[in-house]
């Protein structure tokens, strides 16, 4: 659904009137320790515990009080975390992933209160208590499921006839709320008799025009509201099925993907899509004119039971909190608004008599009937956002998790430098740069520091920026000149005068602790450099070069009087350190694909208000070897560091052509993909694919398409994190794609995974790979790089080294628990394993090679274990055979290693023939010695279950002996 449709389908009911200057406010406290964005939040009924699940496959609990976490991550998921709940008593919490699974956990002990529950099939989307702890329902696909939490035992199915996005429990229990999002006809709020498990009267109730993504009850059961895709959320009567009031936001800049209702049915607060938390008055259905915002997006949150905060999760890792006490109490502090006009002015003065000042009464005047609480004489002039009446009196915050004084509100510079939430309104560069300031009082700090000069420390960063990272030539589109660092450091130098001392110390003052000035200066330095970058498949020639560009020449046709013809329609304009291209109107019609292509490039680049652009075509000097090197060793940060990337698909008109694009199998094409933060879409006649000015946005048709045609998950496509991790999964996804050069399959992996290698065209694909893996081990030593199979690569002396990133398509899906000691000698890998002995079954001896034998471990109760040798010939001479197990917790000090649930594991073989002084000189290793060690088997991917190991959460610690340093 388009922007204009979604203005269409709003209605005149809708109150869309949203002030442009509404205070925004940054989280008062962040809590740090998942590895990867959260998705799930709850609160314990006292306040003092948060619960967190996250991508990163584990639960966290936290302690308020301390901003601390409370306790070891919680392991059981196979993949991530989708969803927690505690129960109202706060005995029980559980987690429901994408595995399907539910862990129930008891919150005293924090250990499994019963056996994990396979609940669904696929990922669980929601998953709600009863209000007398007793059971849960969970909701995956169209099933409801109902458990009792004692015994995790199926009490009820309930079938719905779409998918259902949430479910809630009503808060006496009889009842259950479900919401679907897929089928245009089905999109509605359903009401479930939870004892028969059929629809209630009312049932389905149906308003919305686009799909229902959340639904929570108010505290007495009589209403609802729900959040939908059509960017509004409404609030219905449960009895009758009707609508209360207006419907609430209805903004085409952001969309409510998550509503929740405060304990005392004040509050409705929801997650909108532009990184915020909006608030409305629950009674009056106003919009509270308070947005609590950070800047990331903030994925998932909840309402603390005393209703003194609120907490979210966000897609930087980290879980924030807003103290709504704390927030109110300054806001009234800073004196009246203009959408509130005071009968009395004197009611306005502070009046120490009035009782109750508490955050929900501050924010709800009008319910306040006591008399003598003036307050209440505020007459509301706007039926826009609610504003906060100015206080009574002064209070001093005494909660354990107050904020530091407010600060101006900032974004994240390192995400989103260019403003695309003004629904395709370009704007000058005047007013964009006032729109990405963090607020109007740092404009006010930077025309009152016009003249003066940034500190040192940001001069000698600026400098260091632009001469390390960014391109190296760029075009400067006003002229289509191109030119180099210096230019550029120029052209921004006055930028750089906007990040001012105060500006410093806000954005460090933002995080608990605060960040060091060493870590803020470089991220507010690199948002004031702005380019754009062409992502595209190269063309088999046509394409301008960088010779082109410095000899201002290019070639239209392959024919000497088109050359000739071109270049009398050129003039020539050098200029210090610049040069240019300037071709006449009349020899357009002969211009090469190539360069049409830039041109329409630095067109839409101009439309997005940037004066730089990068492209790999005409950037580069090609013959110097440094800056070649140099361009691509840096070219995953240039593309990272850029503003936007435009990407031409060339072989694509609409959505559903991306399934062929060629684009999409080229092997450069994929860092391109996902280092930029920003990214833009045009087909072939470059129309933009989509109506959006980011293609890098959650649950749109694009990305559905996307995700399958690249087989990368969502949240990788659009976060992107390079790091030496997650090895397996990454190799796969370049595994069908080709490159022009057999070595740069290796190279443009190199910024995927934050490493780096000397080019040395010549060297081969193989060598090049092998260079790149051992490059990743060094650098991280994640045992998921040792997770492939099949034949090792031929150009060293290791068994251990895979060949392609072929070798870890059809990998099992292995959870990082620990980093291993890894190391490329001359004589293998050196690598740490738990070696688990086995037993082959010989067939009747008759001279020949054993194919396919069958393995037996008596050990740790594994039994029988199917090994896929691929046809290896085994030796029918008596050898050693085990598991070599590398997928394990390193043992620390004296402890021993620990062994999950289900192991990767390699085959090993090794003679047993004893050793003799003297041995022949030429003897292949394999007959020498025990000492010769083990030899990697190349067989299909080993993945063994231990029986003894009672479920995923918990580990088998084997003894230290069993671990043994090898060289393959």
């Amino acid at each position: 659904m388009s922007v204009s449709d979604v203005k269409q389908d709003f209605g005149p009911e809708i109150s869309m009137s949203r002030l442009p200057d509404e205070p925004k406010f940054l989280p008062s406290k962040y809590f740090s320790g998942h590895t990867d964005p959260l998705t799930c939040v709850a609160l314990f009924p006292d306040s003092k515990m948060i619960i967190t699940g996250s991508y990163d496959r584990r639960v966290r609990l936290w302690d308020v009080g301390s901003g601390q976490a409370s306790g070891e991550p919680l392991r059981g998921h196979k993949v991530s975390v989708n969803v927690v709940a505690v129960s109202p008593n706060g005995t029980m919490f559980v987690s429901g992933g994408g595995d399907g699974r539910i862990l129930i956990w008891n919150a005293t002990t924090r250990t499994l209160a019963t056996a994990p529950i396979q609940a669904h099939p696929n990922k669980i989307n929601s998953i709600s208590f009863s209000p007398d702890s007793a059971t849960i329902a969970s909701i995956a696909g169209t099933i409801i499921k109902i458990w009792d939490v004692g015994t995790a035992k199926l009490i009820m199915d309930i079938k719905s006839t779409t998918f259902e996005r949430q479910v809630a429990f009503s808060p006496e229990g009889s009842r259950i709320a479900s919401v679907s999002h897929i089928a245009p006809d089905q999109q509605m709020l359903r009401i479930w008799d939870v004892k028969t498990g059929k629809p209630a009267a009312v049932s389905p109730i149906a308003g919305h025009t686009g799909g229902l993504l959340s639904v929570a009850w108010f505290p007495n059961g009589q209403r609802l509201v729900t959040a939908s895709l059509d960017r509004t959320i409404r609030v219905w009567i449960s009895e009758t099925g009707c609508q209360e009031g207006h419907s609430l936001g209805g903004d085409a800049a952001w969309m409510s993907d998550y509503v929740v209702v405060s304990s005392d049915g004040k509050l409705i607060a929801a997650l909108c899509g532009d990184h915020s938390i909006r608030l409305w008055n629950a009674i009056t259905l106003d919009q509270i004119q308070l947005v609590l915002r950070h800047a990331e997006p903030v994925l998932c949150m909840a309402i603390s039971a005393d209703i003194r905060f609120i907490v979210g999760g966000c897609g930087d890792k980290k879980l924030c909190l807003w103290n709504i006490e704390s927030i109110t109490q300054h806001k009234h502090n800073s004196g009246p608004l203009s959408t509130i006009g005071l009968e009395n002015q004197q009611d306005s003065a502070p009046d120490s008599s009035l009782p109750d000042q508490s955050p929900m009464n501050l924010m709800y005047p009008e319910v306040q009937t006591s008399p003598e609480q003036t307050v209440s004489q505020a007459v509301i002039t706007s039926h826009g956002p609610l504003p906060l009446e100015p206080p009574t009196t002064a209070k001093e915050d005494i909660d354990p998790v107050a904020s530091p004084p407010e600060h101006s509100h900032f974004r994240k510079w390192w995400r989103q430098a260019l403003n695309f939430w003004n629904a395709g309104k370009h704007l000058s560069s005047q007013h964009r740069i006032a729109e990405i300031e963090p607020c109007s009082d740092e404009t006010k700090n930077i025309s009152t520091n016009q003249g003066q000069s940034p500190a040192q420390d940001i001069l000698d960063e600026f400098n260091r920026y632009v001469m390390n990272e960014i391109p190296i030539h760029l075009i400067y589109l006003p002229t289509m000149e191109l030119v180099g660092r210096n230019f550029v450091k120029n052209h921004f130098q006055d930028r750089i005068k906007e990040i001012t001392e105060d500006l410093v110390v806000e954005a460090q003052a933002r995080f608990v602790p605060p960040l060091t000035r060493e870590k803020v200066v470089p991220t507010l330095v690199r948002r004031k450099v702005e380019y754009g970058i062409l992502s595209h498949r190269w063309l088999d020639s046509g394409e301008p070069s960088y010779q082109d560009m410095m000899e201002r020449k290019l070639s239209g046709g392959s024919g000497p009087s088109n050359v000739e013809y071109l270049l009398s329609n050129i003039t020539s304009r050098p200029k210090a350190g610049r040069h240019t291209l300037h071709i006449s109107h009349s020899e357009n019609k002969v211009q090469s694909p190539g360069y049409k292509k830039l041109q329409k490039c630095c067109e839409e680049a101009r439309r997005l208000d940037l004066h730089f652009l990068w492209s790999d075509t005409c950037c580069i000097d090609k013959n110097s070897s440094a800056e070649l090197d140099e361009s691509i060793r840096s070219m995953f940060r240039w593309y990272r560091n850029s503003s936007i990337c435009i990407a031409y698909l060339g072989g694509t008109t609409v959505i559903e052509d991306l399934r062929l694009e060629e684009w999409f199998m080229r092997g450069w094409t994929l860092q391109e993909l996902l280092a930029p933060r920003k990214i833009k879409f045009f087909n072939k006649d470059w129309q933009r694919l989509t109506d959006q000015d980011d293609d890098k946005e959650e649950d749109t048709p694009l990305m559905t398409v996307l995700q399958e045609v690249t087989g990368i998950p969502e949240t990788e496509l659009i976060d992107f994190e390079p790091a030496p991790r997650y090895i397996d999964k990454r190799m796969t996804w370049t595994a069908q794609r080709r490159t022009t050069r057999a070595e740069d399959v290796a190279y443009s992996l190199m910024g995927m995974f934050d490493v780096s290698l000397q080019i040395a065209y010549g060297e081969g694909g193989e060598r090049a790979f092998g260079r790149l893996i051992e490059a990743i081990m060094q650098a991280g030593g994640d045992s998921s790089v040792l997770n492939w199979a099949g034949e090792p690569a031929k150009h060293h002396a290791s068994f251990a080294l895979p060949a392609s990133p072929l070798s870890f398509v059809g990998h099992p899906d292995i959870v990082t628990i620990g980093r291993l000691d890894l190391m490329l000698t001359s004589r293998g890998l050196r690598i740490p394993l738990v070696i688990v002995p086995l037993e082959m079954t010989k067939p009747e001896f008759d001279g020949r090679p054993i194919i396919n034998p069958k393995f037996y471990c008596p050990h740790h109760g594994i039994g029988e274990v199917k090994i896929d040798s691929r046809g290896y010939g085994f030796k029918p001479i008596f050898r050693q055979y085990a598991l070599g197990i590398f997928h394990y917790i390193p043992a620390e000090d004296s402890e021993n290693p620990g062994l999950p649930k289900q192991v990767a594991a390699y085959l090993l073989e090794r003679s047993e023939v004893d050793a003799q002084e003297g041995a022949p000189v030429g003897l292949s290793r394999q007959y020498r010695s025990f000492e010769d060690g083990w030899r990697r088997i190349p067989t299909g991917f080993i993945y063994v279950e231990l029986p003894g190991v009672p479920d995923f959460a918990s580990l088998w610690y084997v003894d230290r002996t069993c671990l043994e340093t090898v060289y393959l």
